[in-house]
C-alpha cells in the first residue's frame, strides 16, 4: 500500500513538473518554436554575468575566507585567478579599475559561450528546422559546460582583445536594431490608441476619444520633458571636456531635428519621436558615464545601479518583442 501511494505521489509530482515547464517553456511539439526556451537562455546569460561581474570579479580581486584559500590551490585554484587577471596589470595600483577590468572579462564569459551557441543554433536550424524545438535540456547543459570551460581561458589576448571587438561590432548592430523595435513599437502604440479614440467616437458619442489622443500627448509631453531634463543634467554634472560636449550636443540638436522633422510631415508620429529622444538621452548618458578619463567623468569606478536596470530592462523589452511579437510569429511560420 505505502510503494502504491509513492508510486502515485510520484507520478502526479513528475506530471505536474511536466506540466509547469511545458507551460514555462513551451511545448516541442510541430509547429511550434523555442523562442521561449532561447529567451531563458539569454535569461541565464544576464544572470550568470552579473554574478561574475559584481560577486566573482571583487573575490578574485580581494579574496576573502574560503576564495583566499581557494587562490593557493594548486591546478584548479590557480589557474582561475591567473586567468581572470589576465590582462589587467596595466591597471596595477588602481583597485577600481582592476576590478572594473577583471568584471567585464567576467561578463565576456558567458556572453561569448551564449554567442556560440547561437550561431550553431542557427545555422543547425537552417538544415533541420525542428531542431528549433528539440533537446534543449541538452542545449542547456552544453551551454553550461561551455561557460565553465571558459572560467580557465586567460583573458588575454581572446577575452579582451578578440571578443571584446567582435562583441563592440555586435553591440552597435544591436543598438540599430533597438532603434527599430522601438520605433515599431511607437507607431503600434500610437495607432493603438488613435484606434481606441475612433472607436469611442463611433460607439459613445462624437468627441468622446479625445481622452485617448490627450493621453498620447500627455505621454509626449512627459517623455520631452525628460529628455530634455536628462540633457540638461548632463550638461550640469559632465560639462568640461570636449568629447562629452560634443556628445550632448549632438544629442540635443538631434531632438530637436527629429522633432522638427515630424511636426513637419503629414505621416508622422510625435510619440515616436519622443520615445526616440528620450533613448537617444540614455545612449549619450551611456557614452559620457562610461568614459575612462577621470577628468571628464567624476563618477568614475562607481557602479551606476539606475543605468544598469535601465539597459538590462531595454535589452528585455527588445528581445521580448523580437521573439514574441506578431511579425516575429509570421517570420517563423513561413
Amino acid at each position: 500500500m505505502g510503494s502504491t501511494l509513492s508510486m502515485c505521489c510520484t507520478y502526479i509530482a513528475c506530471s505536474s513538473a511536466s506540466s509547469l515547464c511545458t507551460a514555462c517553456f513551451g511545448s516541442t511539439a510541430p509547429g511550434t518554436t523555442g523562442r521561449k526556451r532561447s529567451a531563458l537562455l539569454l535569461l541565464m546569460t544576464i544572470f550568470i554575468a552579473l554574478v561574475f561581474q559584481y560577486y566573482v570579479a571583487p573575490q578574485i580581486v580581494s579574496p576573502t575566507g574560503y576564495v583566499k584559500a581557494f587562490q593557493h590551490m594548486p591546478g584548479i585554484g590557480r589557474q582561475v585567478f591567473k586567468a581572470w587577471g589576465s590582462g589587467c596589470d596595466q591597471y596595477d595600483g588602481h583597485k577600481d579599475l582592476v576590478q572594473d577590468c577583471v568584471g567585464n572579462n567576467g561578463v565576456y564569459r558567458p556572453t561569448f559561450a551564449a554567442t556560440i551557441f547561437f550561431l550553431f543554433a542557427a545555422l543547425s536550424t537552417k538544415c533541420n528546422p525542428a531542431l528549433n524545438r528539440e533537446a534543449w535540456p541538452a542545449k542547456y547543459a552544453i551551454y553550461i559546460l561551455t561557460v565553465f570551460a571558459f572560467i580557465f581561458i586567460p583573458n588575454h589576448p581572446f577575452f579582451n582583445g578578440i571578443y571584446l571587438w567582435i562583441s563592440r561590432f555586435g553591440a552597435m548592430i544591436f543598438v540599430i536594431i533597438e532603434q527599430i523595435i522601438l520605433i515599431d513599437v511607437a507607431y503600434n502604440w500610437n495607432e493603438s490608441w488613435v484606434e481606441k479614440s475612433n472607436e469611442c467616437d463611433r460607439v459613445e458619442f462624437y468627441g468622446a476619444g479625445k481622452k485617448w489622443l490627450r493621453a498620447i500627448i500627455a505621454m509626449c509631453a512627459l517623455f520631452y520633458i525628460m529628455s530634455f531634463t536628462g540633457v540638461g543634467l548632463m550638461y550640469h554634472f559632465y560639462l568640461g571636456c570636449v568629447l562629452n560636449n560634443a556628445i550632448i550636443s549632438i544629442t540635443l540638436v538631434g531632438i530637436i531635428a527629429v522633432t522638427a522633422i515630424q511636426l513637419t510631415g503629414t505621416e508622422g508620429s510625435l510619440l515616436t519621436s519622443s520615445i526616440l529622444s528620450l533613448y537617444a538621452t540614455y545612449l549619450a548618458f551611456s557614452a559620457i558615464s562610461k568614459n575612462p578619463d577621470a577628468t571628464c567623468n567624476p563618477h568614475l569606478g562607481s557602479n551606476d545601479v539606475g543605468g544598469i536596470i535601465l539597459g538590462l530592462l531595454l535589452t528585455f523589452m527588445s528581445l521580448a518583442w523580437t521573439g514574441w511579437s506578431w511579425t516575429a510569429e509570421d517570420r517563423l511560420s513561413d
